[in-house]
């Protein structure tokens, strides 16, 4: 069996990440995906603090993807984020890189 930091996490598709997106932000309501990460009562630290969750539940234990200051703000929807995420989970971008 391989060591914990070889294993590799599931698949991160931008439904991937909405999915786990809308369930850690529930309190036993439904998160829409439309939902604005700022009406959730988010701020830019608790986006840093999500991201480092998603970034564990889903990215290989070997990778860990770097946000850069505007990747994620406040303003942006749950589906927004999730593709942002899910962008950078694969390696290829960020949302200045069309991912919005």
């Amino acid at each position: 069996m391989p060591a914990e930091t070889h294993q590799h996490g599931r698949t991160a598709d931008a439904e991937t990440v909405t999915m786990l997106l809308c369930t850690l932000l529930s309190d036993n309501d439904d998160i829409s995906k439309d939902a604005v990460l700022a009406n959730l009562g988010l701020d830019t630290a608790d986006l840093g603090d999500l991201w480092d969750t998603v970034r564990e539940e889903l990215a290989d234990k070997t990778v860990e993807p770097v946000v850069e200051l505007g990747d994620l703000n406040p303003q942006m929807t749950v589906s927004e984020a999730a593709r942002i995420m899910a962008a950078l989970l694969a390696g290829t971008g960020s949302r200045h890189d069309d991912a919005r």
